[in-house]
């Protein structure tokens, strides 16, 4: 069995508490490898499971897949963009919005259960903030 890496980044800045979302309903998914939350900004908030050492790098390639996918959806004028969704041959990569900065992303094996997966991400968006 793989480790486990949970990271939460501090990038300096004052700024009020914001909800994290519960990523361990995601991972407990048969086949999810990792899944992570960045901000607008690329910076990692939080990265949890098995995932490759270069995550950052993975926030910042997902991150422009975000706003390149946003820009194609305007022009489609469809409403806005929901998901992405990559299926690789051995990986898939889901993309979803949290809220108004950030965004979950999981990697998950092909035969997983893409409906819980994505069940799950939606959940996390509806979930009420705190108050600070």
């Amino acid at each position: 069995m793989a480790e486990s890496l949970l990271l939460i980044q501090n990038t300096g800045k004052d700024t009020a508490a914001e909800a994290v979302p519960e990523l361990d309903d995601v991972l407990k998914i048969r086949g999810v490898g990792g899944a992570f939350l960045i901000r607008n900004d690329g910076s990692v908030v939080i990265a949890a499971g098995c995932l490759e050492q270069d995550t950052g790098g993975l926030s910042a390639s997902s991150l422009r897949l975000v706003f390149e996918s946003g820009m194609i959806a305007d022009r489609i004028r469809d409403g806005p963009l929901s998901q992405i969704f990559l299926e690789f041959e051995n990986r898939v990569l889901m993309i979803q919005e949290a809220d108004n900065d950030r965004f979950i992303a999981v990697i998950a094996r092909p035969d997983a259960n893409i409906g819980r997966i994505n069940y799950h991400m939606k959940k996390q968006r509806k979930r009420p903030v705190p108050a600070a």
